[in-house]
């Protein structure tokens, strides 16, 4: 099993991949070194989630179109989940995800958090 991103003072890890093939991610909008997440609402937050998931799939030699699976949790999904899409629409174009969406809440003032699975490359 490989860990990606873990954190030695807060015991996860932001991927891991196993059985050689599977990466799992729990992605935040909160930038590595900070306390909050980024500024800008849902869609901002959606982007800076984008840009550290593109930071643990390239550590695991993938890239986006190896995501098959996501799940966003969203802290009011019927004010944010416009926002959202469009940044989906714009970062996975033409590739169609499998994704569930679940209103919670969420800790540090965060709209946005998301799980990814993707199929690594043989």
């Amino acid at each position: 099993m490989q860990f990606i991103d873990s954190d030695l003072n807060f015991p996860i890890s932001s991927a891991v991949v196993h059985s050689g093939r599977v990466f799992e991610a729990v992605v935040t909008c909160i930038p590595d070194g900070e306390t909050q997440p980024v500024a800008g609402g849902a869609g901002a937050e959606m982007r800076e989630i984008f840009r550290q998931l593109d930071l643990y799939l390239a550590a695991a030699g993938a890239d986006r179109f190896a995501v098959c699976t996501a799940r966003l949790y969203l802290a009011d999904v019927l004010n944010d989940i416009a926002a959202v899409n469009a940044v989906w629409k714009e970062y996975f174009g033409q590739h169609p995800v499998v994704r569930r969406a679940y209103g919670v809440v969420l800790q540090s003032g965060m709209k946005v958090e998301a799980a990814f699975t993707a199929e690594l490359p043989a």
